[in-house]
């Protein structure tokens, strides 16, 4: 069974470098198809298309080839001008898959939909399948959407992947596949002509352990290190010549229920309270399997990092004898002065914290479970031990916010001094509580369809296709840009980024970065 795994191409055009990522949810579906015998490669058309010298990212990952250390040139003679569908030719036309997934967060809906219109159309019997946030929360709707789709994975997708692939196999296209918990299937057409509709839910996957190490070699790593530069995959502000940077992830779930955000929908409601944590061992395995291939740095990519306090320290103290540099994400609660000490001696170099909001209202109303004291509280304590800080703030973080509240954000910015901050305007992804809200106030706007453009749903969308409460769209982008401008213009940002250089690497990283921030703030956007 050949099956084909893929990420769409990014829609966020020049912002999308400071923001590289492997797709490691796609390497980890993989990596356990071939744990069970199947043939499955990986096709990132997020790097595919932004790959400066006109390649893409095939390697092993993409046409079934081993790695070459170079990928392959896109073929001329007939090939469509879209270097993406070009990459998904070329990869359908060597790999010849059974099955093709595709990984469906909102934006990439029109994507997903154009690329698997191109699936069916050159391999008709392939059967293809969605899974992702998207898809998890609005399964009948993508079905609908995208009449070439035979299947959607609801949640993880780890063991309904490989149920559905191992009946593929036995049946074909056509296969039952009504036995398999955790999909939405399309009436008739597929599953053996038995109803559509739910499967019903999947139990979350309870040891994280058993999961099979990720095959890293389905990445094109050059592709990545291209477009990466001095900066690596996954660490923005973790700059330095030779940076060879790769994510790794401790845990599954959240304890938190900010209105937001769609990690509990993804991950299972079922799996609350707890959060489900790898083995440190197995951890420290798949650490030391990447230090022999010649990573030095790794970004830790969390839900809630860390999963425990004894966890953390567990693995500070495994880190100190490493040779490994290393930054997180992490929550505001719980680290205290002892840990940002083990952090600092054992290698992290930066930690970006969810902070969305100075307003002690909102961060109530949005269920952050964090303080502004808090806040203030841990951003001195990195400061102290020389670990940099990223702020991540929010406009809309709760569809109430009032311009004071963002005042207030704003204000709190500044007590902070974050070495960088983002501050998006929210986005009501569907399956959120701010989704539902927004869909209830009639704040979404519709396309004919009756559809919103989910093309325009994401952290920097143009002029947004939705409102708040005290925010029309056009206001949202206007203070959006106002608040960037008063932190990256400031003499005091410039002073502390100038502080840090250490390299001609680090100052042309700093460069290319101001040029895109300057870039978007310049960018007219018509009300």
């Amino acid at each position: 069974m050949n099956v084909l795994l893929v990420r769409p191409p990014s829609i966020l055009g020049r912002m999308s470098r400071q923001n590289l990522q492997h797709p490691t949810n796609l390497v980890g579906l993989a990596s356990e198809l071939e744990a069970r015998g199947h043939t499955a490669r990986v096709l990132d058309l997020e790097v595919a298309a932004r790959d400066e010298a006109g390649e893409v990212a095939t390697g092993r990952g993409a046409a079934g080839a081993e790695p070459t250390g170079r990928a392959a040139p896109i073929a001329t003679g007939g090939a469509p001008a879209d270097p993406a569908l070009a990459a998904l030719d070329r990869a359908l036309d060597a790999l010849r898959p059974d099955v093709v997934g595709v990984s469906v967060v909102t934006p990439h809906v029109p994507g997903a939909a154009r690329l698997l219109a191109r699936v069916r159309a050159r391999r008709p019997d392939v059967f293809t399948i969605a899974g992702g946030p998207h898809a998890t929360a609005l399964p009948e709707d993508l079905l609908d959407e995208i009449p070439e789709l035979d299947a959607v994975c609801v949640g993880e997708g780890d063991e309904s992947l490989v149920e559905v692939c191992e009946a593929v196999a036995a049946g074909g296209r056509h296969a039952p596949l009504g036995g398999i918990a955790g999909l939405h299937l399309r009436a008739g057409e597929t599953a053996g002509g038995t109803p559509g509709g739910s499967t019903g839910a999947r139990d979350p996957l309870d040891d994280l352990d058993r999961l099979a190490p990720l095959d890293r070699d389905l990445l094109d790593w050059d592709a990545y290190e291209r477009l990466g530069g001095h900066k690596g995959v996954a660490s923005p502000g973790v700059v330095r010549k030779g940076i060879r940077a790769a994510q790794v992830h401790l845990s599954r779930g959240c304890y938190a229920r900010c209105v937001f955000c769609s990690t509990n929908l993804v991950w299972g409601e079922r799996a609350r309270p707890g959060i489900r944590r790898r083995s440190i061992g197995r951890v420290l395995e798949e650490i030391d399997e990447l230090v022999a291939r010649g990573v030095n740095h790794l970004n830790f990519e969390d839900d809630t990092f860390p999963p425990t306090l004894r966890f953390l320290e567990e693995l500070g103290e495994a880190l100190l004898t490493r040779d490994i540099t290393w930054s997180c994400n992490a929550r505001v609660d719980g680290l205290q002065r002892e840990h940002f000490e083990l952090m600092a001696a054992s290698g992290c170099r930066k930690i970006d914290f969810g902070v969305e909001s100075g307003s002690e209202r909102i961060l109530e109303l949005n269920q952050k479970l964090v303080t502004r004291e808090r806040v203030v509280f841990v951003f001195e304590e990195a400061r102290r031990v020389g670990i940099l800080r990223t702020a991540y703030l929010m406009l809309g973080s709760h569809v109430d916010e009032t311009p004071d509240e963002v005042e207030l954000t704003r204000r709190l910015a500044k007590e902070i001094a974050p070495d960088f901050l983002t501050f998006t305007i929210a986005c009501p992804y569907p399956g959120t509580e701010l989704w539902n809200a927004c869909k209830e106030r009639g704040f979404l706007d519709l396309l004919p369809s009756g559809r919103p453009d989910w093309a325009r749903y994401g952290y920097y969308p143009g002029l947004p296709p939705w409102r708040f409460t005290h925010f029309t769209a056009a206001e949202m982008v206007a203070t959006q840009k106002r608040f960037l401008r008063s932190f990256y213009y400031s003499p005091a940002f410039a002073w502390r980024a100038l502080r840090r250089v250490r390299s001609l690497d680090q100052l042309r990283a700093l460069v290319v970065a101001g040029l895109d921030v300057r870039h978007f703030l310049r960018t007219h956007v018509a009300p």
